[in-house]
């Protein structure tokens, strides 16, 4: 049996579609459609009917299914015990972090890794929808407030400082907030897309509840641009309001917010060196940047 049909196939139950299975796999919906086809045809049976919800399992396809779970389970074991028994870290490691992180804190530190470990590819996934480690999607995740609810192992490593930021231009028209009741004076920049910064979102919209909200932004590039012109006061993490000499934080003692970082990984990977090796890394680069993570 083809076991790239079998990953299609888990591909479709997990995201309930082709057309999501078909992101997941960074293929084609026509793609995802026809591999299926083709499972179905080797199984000679049908493993999917449509629904209002969308694509469900067959009877068949759930007992079908459950032996596929078990099959990428091994798989990722096989490939990791594989691994593990090599001498020196080498192969491709996938680390899904978000794009402030990413460019903003690990990416200067990418070139020492490169040069400790030159026989280790780093990719970096920093697409928005959630990763699966199972899938391998990624390898290692960093991710903020949770550990989500794959069998992870890891641990926090550092917390992430988010304060409000304005542009030098701005905060010499408008006297900044001090007090809450002054937000009353100000325009301010929200999040278009609450359901990627929900804990973020809630604690911003609470603050300013009484400012005017002068423009919407899905993604933290957008929100940082809008800033910088001048439109009005934006949540950002301190490691970006920081890097940008323009920018001034406001009331920096009073209104501020700290998340987690998690580092995490699947059980069955922390022991292939390259992993391990990668997995040091950031652990250590955190702890040397606590600080600026932090927002000091």
């Amino acid at each position: 049996m083809d076991w790239d049909l079998c990953r299609t196939f888990n591909a479709v139950v997990d995201a309930g579609s082709y057309l999501g299975a078909s992101r997941q796999l960074r293929t084609s919906h026509p793609t995802v459609s026809r591999e299926v086809a083709a499972l179905e045809k080797q199984l000679g049976t049908k493993l999917f009917v449509r629904s209002d919800e969308g694509l469900v399992l067959t009877a068949r396809g759930r007992r079908f299914h459950e032996s596929t779970k078990a099959m990428a389970e091994a798989a990722l074991k096989a490939e990791a015990a594989a691994g593990a028994s090599g001498q020196s870290a080498r192969g491709v490691v996938k680390v899904s972090i978000g794009p402030t992180l990413a460019n903003f804190w690990l990416m200067p530190h990418i070139g020492a890794f490169i040069r400790q470990h030159p026989h280790v590819e780093i990719q970096l996934v920093t697409h928005p929808f959630p990763v699966s480690v199972r899938k391998r999607e990624a390898d290692i995740v960093l991710r903020l407030y949770q550990t989500g609810d794959e069998n992870l192992t890891g641990r926090k490593i550092a917390k992430l400082g988010v304060g409000f930021y304005a542009s030098r231009d701005y905060a010499a028209r408008c006297p900044l907030p001090e007090q809450r009741a002054a937000w009353k004076d100000h325009t301010v920049i929200g999040f278009a897309d609450k359901s990627s910064n929900s804990e973020l979102g809630r604690w911003s919209d609470h603050i300013t509840r009484d400012a005017t909200v002068a423009i919407r932004c899905s993604s933290q590039a957008d929100m940082l641009a809008a800033v910088r012109a001048g439109i009005g006061i934006c949540v950002l993490s301190c490691i970006v309001g920081d890097a940008h000499a323009d920018l001034i934080r406001v009331a920096p003692q009073k209104l501020a917010s700290l998340s987690d970082i998690w580092l995490l990984a699947h059980p069955d990977l922390i022991d292939q060196p390259s992993v391990r090796a990668v997995l040091e890394f950031i652990t250590a680069c955190a702890r040397d940047d606590r600080a600026l993570l932090r927002g000091r």
